[in-house]
């Protein structure tokens, strides 16, 4: 099993965006098991996650905050909130894998056909857009920054967090 290469290749956005799927055979899944978490009931209070620059971020990032920030609410809360990911990630990640080791040179093609192989997805995020947020009541909203701030360290960016009455 291929290891995954680190967070800071894929997280700059000077790249071209590339979402065509006509050109890929098989595309990776998507990690993200549930965009919306908890009741839907209208809650007044609204803490968000927002980042500071342009990033990418990869859709097991995403799922790895979701899951600190779920677990976190779940535990002290119950099920008196509401989570949301207001991101998708469309963006397919390619690698060129190249051959290294003992006669590489003979099987290994180089930059020849360097089209590369879908290896995952990222959301393209701009600064200052929201990329999480939680719906608490007035109660919980210390605990929905709480979780915000766990979820934050699973993100590859400067965040901030923001409280907001509905």
């Amino acid at each position: 099993m291929a290891t995954l290469r680190p967070g800071k290749i894929d997280r700059k956005t000077n790249n071209p965006s590339y979402t065509r799927r006509e050109y890929i055979r098989v595309l990776p899944h998507i990690k993200i098991s549930h965009f919306d978490t908890g009741p839907n009931d209208k809650f007044p209070y609204e803490v968000s996650l927002i980042v500071k620059n342009d990033v990418q971020i990869r859709h097991n990032s995403l799922e790895a905050a979701r899951i600190a920030a779920n677990r976190y609410m779940e535990k002290k809360t119950g099920e008196d909130y509401h989570l949301k990911i207001r991101v998708y990630p469309f963006q397919i990640l390619r690698e060129n894998p190249v051959a290294t080791g003992h006669h590489a040179d003979r099987y290994g093609n180089g930059m020849r056909l360097s089209f590369g192989k879908p290896i995952s997805r990222a959301a393209r995020v701009k600064g200052g857009q929201k990329v999480m947020t939680l719906y608490v009541h007035e109660k919980g909203v210390l605990r929905a920054r709480e979780a915000i701030r766990r979820a934050a360290m699973k993100i590859p960016m400067g965040t901030l967090t923001e409280v907001r009455k509905v």
